[in-house]
């Protein structure tokens, strides 16, 4: 069985609700390369915008995203994809093998021996994709009429690294969640869907199995 989980989706998509999902049903230690970021720019970010970026509000995370983003691409770059690895690499090998591991923060295939390929080809992990969608009424333009009828619209990328890296990140997936955002909706309905992934976690991992889940609250 893969004990190790890397999970892929845009901002607001749900990756950490999943990771919270999962961490009560099985024993996990939860890993991110953002924190990795987080804590090598938070002396910097203290300093000249009076931000804690380790710990800060939603709302001042959008005000710092544009430089995390920017120094997070610049190091990268600078690195052919290696600087954030490289420095989550060793925590999540010496982590405690009797429990699983789950990356919350998949994000890029740009380089040969990118995230993508450092969580399946050196830790032999699974990466699910998680993306949040809400259900609008649209035209549909059909033969022989066109009608008006429920239609998915999903949460879009918070900006243009998530819009190139998401489609790429999606079809690289080993199981897909697709889920609604449901407004005061209660959080119990996703436990089935839970279930699903624990059942084929277990079982033989079928390819582009696909589960549709409801999705209740932002994350």
């Amino acid at each position: 069985m893969n004990k190790i989980i890397g999970i892929s989706g845009v901002a607001g998509s749900g990756k950490d609700t999943f990771c919270d999902f999962l961490s009560a049903r099985l024993p996990c230690e939860r890993y991110s390369l953002a924190t990795e970021l987080k804590n090598e720019v938070n002396q910097w970010c203290r300093m000249h915008y009076h931000i804690d970026s380790v710990n800060c509000s939603r709302d001042e995370k959008e005000i710092i995203r544009p430089f995390l983003v920017a120094h997070g691409t610049t190091k990268r770059k600078l690195s052919d994809g290696r600087h954030w690895i490289e420095k989550l690499h060793n925590k999540v090998i010496k982590g405690n093998r009797s429990k699983f591991k789950i990356i919350t923060d998949i994000r890029y295939d740009d380089y040969e021996n990118d995230e993508v390929s450092w969580l399946k080809n050196e830790l032999g992990g699974i990466l699910v994709h998680v993306s949040q969608y809400t259900i609008e009424n649209a035209v549909h333009i059909e033969k022989p009429v066109n009608y008006i009828g429920p239609t998915r619209r999903f949460r879009e990328p918070a900006n243009s690294e998530e819009a190139r890296n998401d489609p790429n990140l999606k079809e690289k997936s080993d199981f897909q969640i697709e889920w609604e955002f449901i407004k005061n909706g209660q959080i119990e309905q996703l436990e089935p869907y839970i279930n699903d992934f624990m059942a084929w976690l277990i079982g033989d991992h079928e390819k582009d199995n696909t589960s549709r889940q409801h999705f209740n609250k932002e994350s």
